[in-house]
C-alpha cells in the first residue's frame, strides 16, 4: 500500500501562523554545529527512560559519501514535491529531483517509546500523551517536575537540522509492543495549484474524516521494515524512538557531535546512566563510563582543558558519603535566599579555609526551601563542588540540573578555582528548570515558565548563580580594623590637567631674595564633586557635596586590579573581570552610557548620585579612576 504526505487546507477564519519555534536554537547560546540537536534530543531520551535503565543513543551521520540514493527515498516522499517546491513554503535549499539523500539518524534504547493514544487529537488536560505531544501539539509539554524538558520545543531541533524542515519517526512501544511510524514536515503557508495550505503535514494514513482528516501513524510491517533497510534504522523489537533526518545539515560531522555529547552528557555517562555510540561511515566511536576520559583525550586541545577536571572533580564527588559534605543550614525560609558568614557551621570554617588553602577539594551541601506561590514550602538543596587549583585562570562555575551542563549561565568569574554546581534534588531541580530557556543553555528570571510562579524566585536565582562567588568569599573573609589610609593605596583620582600644569609651574619657580616671607593666604575650601569609598567586594561613587553644581553631567570610571609594577590599567585583561557580565553594578542618580570590560561610562541625572560596584577577586586590591568628561566631547573617550 501507497502512503501520502497530507497538508490540510487553509481555512478563511484560520489565523495566518508561520512556525518559528526552531529559531529558538539558532539564536541561543549554542555554539558548536549538532549542540542543539545532541542537547535536545538526548535530554529527551533521558525523560522518556524505562525503569531506570540506563539510556543508549545511537546517532549516525551518513555524509555525502554514504547518502540514500533517491530512488530508494522517493517511496517516502510520495505527495511531498509538490509542498517542497511551492514558493513561499520558508525554504532555501531544496534538493533536485536527482539528489541523494544525506541522513542522520537518532535512536535510543532503554527507553519507553512514544506512549498514548495516536488516534487522541485534543487530550485531557495533564494526561501523558508522548505521541500526541512529539506529532500533534507545538510549544506544549506533558513533561513532569521530574523531566528535564519543560517548553515543549525541543522535538524542533530535529526538523531544523533538515534542508526540507521534515523527519520521519518510528516509535516502538512499551505498554503493547506496537511498531508506528509517522512522517512530519514544519514548513510555512504556502500554495499548490491555487490551494492554500497550513504550514503542517504529515506521512500517515488517513482517518474516515473527509476533508482534513486526522493523518494516522503507519502500522504495516512490509513499509515498516523497508523503512528501516533504506535509512539503517537498528530500532528491532527494541522499545524507544527511532527519529530519521533526510538532506540533513551536512555541517552535522561526527566530531562535531561527539563534542556536543561530551560537553552537556559527560556527567551521567560517567555515572554510567548514559551511553552513547556516534557513527559516520566506517567510524564508530563509543562513549561511556569506561571510555570518556580517553575520548576526551583524543580530541585535546580546549575540550581537554575544559572538561577532564570537571570529570575528576565529578568523579570525586561521586566518591564522596554523606559525612564528607559540609552541610551549611538553610536560608531563612519566610524570606529572600542570602548568602551570609552565618550561614557556615563556626566550627568547620577554620578548618574549609585551611583545606581551601591547601588546594583540596570542598564538597558543600546548600540546603534551601522553595517556595512556589500558593504552595507550602519544600525542602530541597543543591552541591557545590570546589578546589583552588593554583592557577591564574578566571573561570565560571560549571552548572548541571539533574545531568544536563547549563553552559550560559551568567556567573561571576572566580580567579584560580575549579567549580562545579549540582542540583538533582526535585524541587530545586524543578525550580532551576522552571528557569531555562528552550534551548537549556541559560537560566532566566524572566522566562515565561518562572517568572511570577515563585515567591522571590529572581533573588533567589540569583542566589543559586552567585553560589560558587559568594562561598570563596566568605572563606576569606576576616575580621578587618578600619584603615582611613586604605583608600590611599587602593583607589586614586588623578588631578585635573589644568590644576597639575598650575602645580608644576609652581614647582619651578625661582625663589625671589631678599623678600620677606610671603603670608599665605587661608586656603579655600573647593567642594568635591565625587568622592570614592571602599565596601565589602568593591566600591561605590557617590556625590562630594549635593548643594554644588557638578561642572559636567559625564564620569568616566575604570578599573583594574593593582599589580606591583607598571600601570594596572594597561595590564587589565577581560577574564580579570568585565562590566558587561558578571558584576553586580547599582546605579542611582545616573544613567548607564557604556558598560564594557573595565569601563563604566555614566552621565550624572542628579547631585544626589550613587554607584555601587561589587563582584571584584576579595584576594585583590583595586585601583579606581574616575574622570570627568565635558557633555559635548562624551562620546570621543569611549
Amino acid at each position: 500500500m501507497a502512503y501520502r504526505w497530507q497538508f490540510n487546507t487553509a481555512r478563511p477564519a484560520y489565523k495566518a501562523r508561520e512556525p518559528i519555534h526552531g529559531e529558538f536554537f539558532a539564536t541561543e547560546a549554542v555554539s558548536d554545529p549538532g549542540e542543539a540537536l545532541v542537547r535536545e534530543g538526548i535530554q529527551n531520551s533521558i525523560d522518556a527512560r524505562r525503569n531506570g535503565e540506563k539510556v543508549m543513543i545511537r546517532i549516525r551521520v551518513s555524509g555525502t559519501g554514504a547518502a540514500v540514493a533517491r530512488d530508494a527515498v522517493a517511496p517516502f516522499l510520495n505527495g511531498l514535491d509538490e509542498h517542497l517546491k511551492a514558493p513561499g513554503n520558508g525554504l532555501r535549499e531544496i534538493p533536485n529531483d536527482c539528489d541523494d539523500c544525506p541522513i542522520l539518524v537518532f535512536e535510543d534504547f532503554g527507553t519507553t517509546g512514544l506512549l498514548g493514544d495516536p488516534t487522541e487529537w485534543k487530550p485531557v488536560f495533564g494526561s501523558c500523551n508522548h505521541f500526541y505531544h512529539f506529532f500533534r501539539a507545538e510549544g506544549r509539554s506533558d513533561k513532569r517536575e521530574k523531566d528535564i524538558g519543560r517548553w515543549g520545543v525541543g522535538k524542533q531541533v530535529f526538523p531544523r537540522a533538515s534542508r526540507i524542515n521534515s523527519i520521519f519517526g518510528l516509535t516502538v512501544r512499551e505498554n503493547d509492543k506496537k511498531k508506528l511510524l509517522m512522517g512530519m514536515a514544519v514548513l510555512k503557508s504556502h500554495d499548490v495549484n491555487g490551494t492554500r495550505y497550513a504550514p503542517d503535514g504529515w506521512l500517515g494514513r488517513a482517518s474516515e474524516d473527509g476533508d482534513n482528516a486526522l493523518t494516522l501513524p503507519i502500522e504495516d510491517s512490509t513499509f515498516i521494515d523497508s523503512f528501516c533497510k533504506t535509512f539503517d534504522a537498528q530500532r528491532g523489537d527494541d522499545p524507544g524512538l527511532t527519529i530519521v533526518v533526510p538532506w540533513c545539515d551536512l555541517e552535522l560531522t561526527d566530531e562535531n557531535l561527539v563534542r556536543a555529547v561530551l560537553r552537556g552528557y559527560f556527567c551521567p555517562i560517567l555515572r554510567g546512566q548514559l551511553e552513547v555510540i556516534v557513527e559516520a561511515r566506517s567510524i564508530q566511536t563509543i562513549l561511556d563510563a569506561s571510555t570518556l576520559e580517553n575520548e576526551i583525550r583524543k580530541i585535546g586541545n580546549d575540550l581537554e582543558r575544559e572538561i577532564l577536571p570537571l570529570v575528576e572533580l565529578t568523579k570525586w564527588a561521586d566518591s564522596l558519603h554523606e559525612s564528607g559534605f559540609v552541610r551549611l543550614s538553610s536560608p531563612a525560609p519566610q524570606r529572600a535566599w542570602q548568602w551570609s558568614k552565618e550561614l557556615f557551621p563556626e566550627e568547620s570554617l577554620s578548618d574549609i579555609r585551611n583545606r581551601y588553602e591547601r588546594g583540596d577539594k570542598i564538597a558543600i551541601r546548600v540546603p534551601v526551601s522553595v517556595r512556589e506561590k500558593d504552595q507550602s514550602p519544600r525542602e530541597s538543596f543543591f552541591d557545590v563542588f570546589l578546589h583552588r587549583d593554583g592557577s591564574e585562570q578566571s573561570g565560571r562555575p560549571v552548572f548541571i540540573r539533574e545531568g544536563i551542563s547549563i553552559p550560559d549561565v551568567r556567573a561571576p568569574r572566580t580567579r584560580g578555582v575549579r567549580s562545579l554546581l549540582n542540583a538533582e534534588d526535585g524541587p530545586i531541580a524543578a525550580f532551576l528548570g522552571d528557569s531555562e530557556n528552550p534551548a537549556h543553555t541559560q537560566w532566566q528570571k524572566d522566562g515565561a515558565n518562572f517568572r511570577g510562579k515563585y515567591v522571590s524566585g529572581a533573588s533567589d536565582l540569583q542566589f543559586v548563580v552567585r553560589s560558587v562567588h559568594e562561598i570563596v568569599n566568605i572563606i576569606f573573609e576576616r575580621d578587618k580594623k578600619q584603615d582611613r589610609t586604605l583608600l590611599v593605596d587602593l583607589f586614586s583620582i588623578p588631578a585635573p590637567p589644568e590644576e597639575q600644569e598650575s602645580r608644576t609651574r609652581e614647582q619651578k619657580k625661582p625663589k625671589d631674595e631678599g623678600k620677606g616671607p610671603d603670608v599665605p593666604n587661608p586656603p579655600v575650601s573647593q567642594p568635591r564633586p565625587f568622592v570614592i569609598q571602599r565596601v565589602e567586594g568593591g566600591f561605590v561613587v557617590r556625590d562630594g557635596n549635593m548643594n554644588a553644581a557638578l561642572p559636567t553631567s559625564i564620569l568616566l570610571v575604570r578599573v583594574a586590579y593593582q599589580v606591583r609594577r607598571g600601570n594596572p590599567f594597561k595590564k587589565y585583561h577581560p577574564a580579570d573581570f568585565d562590566f558587561s557580565e558578571g558584576m553586580k553594578i547599582q546605579l542611582n542618580g545616573v544613567t548607564a552610557l557604556e558598560k564594557k570590560e573595565n569601563r563604566l561610562r555614566v552621565k550624572i541625572d542628579s547631585n544626589d548620585f550613587r554607584i555601587e560596584v561589587t563582584g571584584f577577586d576579595p584576594k585583590r586590591d583595586v585601583r579606581v579612576e574616575v574622570r570627568r568628561q565635558e557633555a559635548d566631547n562624551a562620546g570621543s573617550d569611549a
